[in-house]
């Protein structure tokens, strides 16, 4: 076992440093990494071994059962005329079969078989909710790579503007005010750009993390929208009422809970066959001897074998209401999967609704945001003639340079949000597995 898992990790270990060594990562890549090294995950697994164990369980449950016996007992007659300490040594094998239970040996291992495909689907959407974790985390690093590099061009612009706007205050070309407003416009876009840089740390902190990255890798990640430059060129989506059969059919949440309602009936069963007749089958082979009082121990030992079989047969009478107790709290654990299978399927509903409008939405603003960042940009270029000529104060042409890097991050939000919404419900369809 320790030396599977120092396999494990081993290969782990080197599976991040020929990724790392590439220096970038592909969306593909990160799943299939936060899968491999996901501790939620590995924990699921390891319900699915007590699973399959407790299926193994339920089907021996049912066989016949050996053992052996070995016993020593020291005794004496206190109250006799020569009280004398005794020894008595026997040794036995016994064994017996259940031949008829009331079909809760069947029953149990029909509700642990159950349980086991419960728990397989169960790990699958353990592994969904970690996909749809580094799809977010993924897909929020490269909105923040954008972004950032969009504040490093406007610093970059301001400060080419500040170095010009000095060499026009030295000629005397402009006013103190417009070169103090320059100044304060690079400063005011170096902190933008830090808050950047900031957020794009946190976004590689946050995907790093989910991956089980070490921190000195610099999480380069590959961009998924090459070539995409309004939401005409993507796929279009599905309609919702289709979207929403396909989620349903490849949830394995719903899958899990509804297989844990069959498991739930067939415990119910076996409660109520608690007060079933029982009839088991017995054997028995044993011998001994008494020490202490005679010394001739083989013979003892041979004249005191002996075998036996039997037929018991149990009839429960009066149990003080455990068997009702029993099928009450079975008839309650299926009533709470019932509810449980109703209230995934609400969270479903619910999460596809709210991507589906939110991949509909971001479209819109994405090319109303397209459009925006051609308006602001054909608005700077005429508030620069303008300038240019005197017929524009600084303040209104730094408010129209404002105004355009505005449109370029509601441009980048949209079109983050309509990735993003897209890749989910291709996670909800079944798509990325």
């Amino acid at each position: 076992m320790i030396k599977s898992k120092a396999f494990f990790f081993g290969f782990i270990a080197s599976a991040t440093a020929l990724w790392a060594a590439d220096g970038t990562w592909t969306l593909e890549e990160c799943l299939n990494q936060a899968k491999k090294t996901s501790l939620s995950l590995e924990a699921a697994k390891l319900k699915e071994q007590s699973a399959d164990i407790s299926v193994k369980q339920a089907q021996s449950s049912g066989g016949p059962s050996v053992s052996a016996q070995i016993g020593n007992t020291l005794y004496d007659h206190p109250l006799a005329d020569h009280p004398q300490d005794h020894y008595r040594f026997s040794v036995g094998i016994s064994g017996s079969y259940t031949l008829w239970d009331g079909g809760s040996t069947k029953l149990n291992t029909e509700a642990s078989q159950l349980n086991k495909e419960a728990v397989l689907q169960a790990t699958k959407q353990t592994e969904r909710s970690i996909q749809e974790s580094v799809l977010n985390a993924y897909m929020n690093l490269l909105a923040a790579q954008e972004k950032l590099r969009t504040a490093d061009a406007s610093v970059e612009l301001a400060q080419a503007e500040f170095e010009h706007y000095s060499k026009l205050f030295e000629a005397g070309t402009i006013t103190k005010k417009d070169l103090t407003q320059s100044q304060s416009s690079v400063l005011q876009k170096q902190v933008a750009q830090l808050t950047a840089q900031l957020n794009v740390s946190t976004a590689k902190t946050t995907l790093r993390q989910l991956m089980e990255v070490d921190a000195k890798d610099s999480m380069n990640v590959a961009s998924i929208d090459a070539g995409v430059s309004s939401p005409d060129s993507l796929d279009p989506l599905p309609a919702y009422d289709q979207l929403m059969a396909d989620a349903r059919a490849a949830n394995p949440g719903l899958k899990s809970d509804s297989i844990s309602i069959k498991a739930a009936k067939k415990n119910t069963e076996v409660a109520g066959k608690n007060s079933s007749v029982t009839v088991t089958l017995g054997a028995n082979s044993s011998t001994g001897f008494t020490g202490f009082e005679s010394d001739r121990y083989g013979r003892q030992m041979k004249n005191g074998w002996q075998n036996s079989i039997s037929l018991n047969i149990n009839i429960p009478i009066i149990d003080n209401g455990s068997t009702s107790n029993k099928v009450l709290q079975a008839q309650v654990n299926e009533a709470s999967s019932q509810v449980a299978l109703q209230e995934s399927s609400k969270n479903l509903e619910n999460n596809i609704e709210k991507l589906y409008i939110n991949a509909v939405s971001a479209d819109m603003q994405w090319k109303a945001a397209s459009l925006q960042v051609e308006a602001e940009t054909e608005a700077l270029t005429v508030a620069e003639e303008q300038r240019n000529a005197g017929a524009l104060t600084y303040t209104d042409y730094l408010t129209q340079k404002n105004n355009l890097e505005s449109a370029k991050v509601t441009l980048t939000n949209a079109k983050y949000t309509s990735l993003l919404a897209r890749k989910l419900l291709e996670l909800y369809q079944g798509k990325l597995d």
